[in-house]
């Protein structure tokens, strides 16, 4: 064989070594002249160690392997000497899988490893030589251990072996990342970079560990370090959020600091990374979500998980190692409300998920999580049709209620898992959120038959769920709500008396709103006046509380003093809202303890130019500020806009004020209120309604005439709108108008007692005088039990 084709037998060899692919090694070692034996047998033998398959080798092959070691050790000559400290390194590796851990050490204190560091090698003999220093670290390891010895003395050099043979390794695979040629890091030296930070955590060298995982982290991306960092990722995300304590955590050492550190002990150190800006984490979870982000990119990279993984032992271990992730990921991200970060982790793990179950049901509730609330009700429903979860189909039902204003699917939704749910609990969870959406279709309903349909189905459902759970507060506070709504006021007190008396799920300040509002149904107002004071000490920028403070001083002790109040309270408020953003209202100004889905956004509706038939306020030519709950409006974030929540409260509060003016007949000044509300929302219903009522008090009655005709116009189901043309009507002598009006008001609200009040007093006019006291008596049993604010302005809880 001539001396070139030689040659390029040996390149050819070469290439194959650094690649793995050991059936080409074979053959072409086979191929070799004599001349070059000990590169032959030093193949052969690193092809038996290294080619075995899941990394096991038989007794046969080990003795061969070992048989052509020693061939090459004895055949030695002056051309070929650079591979015999290969074959030595080999012969050290031999007697490691033996078990001869001393005879291990001994031949590798022969070879010189710090004197073979600093020559020029080959990269075949560069990988050999950190391998060499893994089983170095991993013998002595054992013997230490063997010995009992707890000191740690020898300890830093174990971590030292480690760390050497892990710089090594990554400054190979850094060097060939300039090259075509095809490298991973071999499973020892996988094993040295984790095994080092393992035995420095474990020996109170906290600082070293973590820096030591930290600087890997920032190398340069190379060909086949991938898996390897998705490890250590994943491997220091645990530590910092399961096994670390806050007082020892260490922030991050600047990485000139670690280079010159480096230079001056004299390693092979990999590039670290180069960027003009670097973002450092000021906290333990800044870090491990940082650390956690970074494996969640490696994850994703080409090639790291990937669905078509030949080797399926391969990728059960990468989908494990992305279970893992996913799972620190959710919890972290979940601790801390991080919802839309959450829901777009997920989504991106779901193309390597299969469509699994538990993932999809994350996603979904992620998304709700973050107000996505039509993505997560499309993905939970998916979950839902596969297979009936009670607890997925009480998400529904609740997104149904509370977001999408659907509550004929969350009565659906809610008799499909009736049948389903296992215990009484369950049972009675399903009975309160199907008698929560029974109650929004009986307020949303315009049919007086569909209102008492519904109203009899919510009760009913509201009993069963506290017969199947008594204790329950949520299902107290519910059935307080509807009996009240109802005219059951003793019942209703009762209820709500039992919530406030036992901690439960539902916020206090729900709970003393309602006890309020029933006393006032008792005609008690200095009662509730003095339960709304005091719930205003915990809960002192409420707006809705404030409202109802101002209605009740009003009613006991006059305008006068609900003006004072007004001043003093609601304009400071109304400057905050002025100056604060929606978000930030909701986080921090408005209600800090209460459930956000109604409190930022459930009066907003009433001032909105696209008011629909489910929005309908609730307003008595007496009473002031009526927020519709009910409307459950999630969806004027993104149909309106973020910033109108906030404008709604501005104008809430200007209504207010307005109506305290008009009540002590400061005319002017009510205007100017009004005009306030204008800016904000000009084609409101509500401004048309005040502009009627400030030109009523000025003597106009034809012009207010037109101006409750425009309300009307705006919303149809305005009610107190119709009442008011009702009354007009009745002063201009237009009997069928005026009759036409109350009894659209009746029909839209039968509780309504101003509009029978007035019904009465037409058929009076009209001689009608059975009718017109069948009126009266109705209007007076209505009024009776009416309460200063309609029990709408409260809120349903989930």
């Amino acid at each position: 064989m001539s001396g070139k084709s030689s040659l390029r037998i040996v390149e050819l060899l070469e290439r194959a070594r650094i690649e793995g692919d050991w059936t080409h090694v074979s053959q072409y070692a086979e191929q070799l002249p004599r001349e070059y034996s000990v590169l032959k047998f030093v193949s052969l033998g690193e092809c038996l160690l290294e080619g075995q398959q899941n990394g096991k080798i038989s007794y046969n092959s080990l003795h061969l392997a070992k048989d052509y070691i020693n061939k090459a050790l004895s055949s030695k000559n002056d051309r070929e000497g650079q591979y015999y400290k290969e074959a030595m390194l080999l012969q050290a590796k031999t007697c490691y899988v033996q078990g001869k851990f001393q005879e291990c050490l001994d031949i590798l204190e022969q070879v010189d490893m710090e004197r073979m560091r600093k020559d020029v090698l080959t990269f075949n003999a560069s990988r050999a030589l950190a391998d060499a220093y893994v089983y170095k670290g991993m013998a002595m390891e054992y013997l230490k251990f063997v010995s009992n010895s707890n000191e740690d003395s020898g300890i830093e050099s174990i971590v030292e072996c480690y760390e050497t043979a892990g710089d090594l390794g990554l400054e190979l695979l850094n060097s060939i990342s300039r090259s075509t040629l095809n490298l991973t890091l071999s499973g020892v030296l996988e094993i040295a970079l984790l095994r080092s930070f393992l035995l420095q955590m474990s020996h109170g060298m906290v600082d070293k560990g973590l820096n030591r995982l930290r600087r890997i982290l920032q190398t340069s991306d190379m060909p086949g370090s991938d898996t390897l960092r998705l490890t250590l990722s994943i491997t220091l995300g645990q530590v910092l959020l399961q096994g670390l304590p806050d007082n020892q955590w260490s922030p991050l050492v600047h990485r000139d600091a670690v280079s010159d550190t480096l230079s001056k002990r004299g390693r092979n150190t990999p590039t670290l990374k180069k960027y003009e800006t670097v973002f450092c984490p000021c906290n333990k979870v800044e870090e491990a979500l940082l650390t956690l982000l970074i494996g969640q990119a490696l994850l994703y990279k080409e090639g790291c998980v990937s669905v078509h993984a030949e080797d399926e032992q391969e990728y059960k271990q990468a989908n494990k190692q992305a279970h893992l992730l996913l799972n620190m990921l959710v919890s972290l991200l979940a601790k801390y409300s991080q919802y839309r970060p959450l829901a777009d982790v997920i989504e991106k793990f779901l193309k390597y998920s299969h469509d699994d179950e538990h993932i999809c049901k994350q996603f979904g509730l992620s998304l709700i999580s973050s107000e996505q609330h039509v993505r997560g009700v499309a993905v939970l429903q998916k979950c839902h049709d596969r297979k009936v979860d009670v607890s997925i189909a009480l998400v529904l039902a609740q997104t149904y209620v509370r977001h999408l204003q659907r509550p004929g699917d969350a009565i659906k939704i809610c008799e499909e898992c009736l049948p389903l749910a296992d215990s009484p609990h369950m049972k009675s969870r399903v009975y309160l959120y199907r008698g929560v959406a029974e109650a929004a279709l009986c307020r949303s309903s315009r049919l007086r038959e569909d209102q008492n349909l519904y109203n009899k189905r919510s009760i009913e459902s509201f009993q069963k769920s506290y017969s199947l759970d008594p204790n329950c507060s949520q299902t107290w506070y519910h059935l307080a709500l509807r009996l009240a709504s109802v005219g059951e006021i003793k019942k209703a007190f009762r209820f709500a008396h039992k919530v406030e008396a036992s901690p439960g799920v539902v916020d206090l300040v729900d709970v003393s709103h309602l006890l309020a509002l029933i006393l006032s149904a008792q005609n008690k107002l200095e009662e509730a006046l003095n339960m709304v004071t005091l719930t205003l000490i915990n809960y002192p920028d409420n707006l809705n509380l404030l409202i109802t403070k101002v209605m009740l001083e009003r009613r006991v002790h006059g305008g006068h003093s609900a003006l004072v109040t007004c001043k003093e309270v609601l304009l400071p408020l109304l400057e905050k809202l002025s100056t604060t953003t929606s978000k930030e209202m909701l986080d921090q100004t408005y209600l800090p303890y209460s459930d956000q889905w109604t409190s930022g956004k459930f009066q907003l509706t009433q001032w909105s130019d696209r008011v629909s038939t489910h929005t309908t306020a609730s307003f008595t030519g007496s009473t002031i500020g009526t927020l519709p709950a009910e409307s459950l409006c999630e969806s004027i974030d993104s149909a309106i806009g973020c910033d109108q929540s906030n404008w709604g409260y501005q104008a809430e509060v200007w209504y207010t004020i307005a109506d305290v003016f008009l009540s002590e007949e400061m005319i002017s000044d009510a205007q100017k209120c009004v005009d306030e509300i204008k800016q904000l929302f000009p084609l409101s219903h509500l401004v048309s309604y005040m502009n009627a009522r400030i030109r009523e008090s000025e003597g106009n009655p034809r012009e207010a005439e037109q101006q409750y005709i425009n309300a009307v116009t705006l919303t149809p189901l305005h009610v107190p709108s119709l009442v008011a043309l009702g009354r007009l009507q009745i002063e201009l002598n237009k009997p069928i108008l005026a009759e036409h009006y109350l009894v659209e008001a009746t029909h839209l609200k039968p509780a309504e007692y101003e509009a029978w009040h007035y019904l009465g007093v037409l058929h009076q006019k009209q001689g009608c005088h059975q009718k017109a006291a069948d009126c009266f008596l109705t209007a007076l049993r209505f009024e009776s039990s009416a309460p200063v604010r309609p029990y709408s302005v409260l809120k349903w809880k989930l």
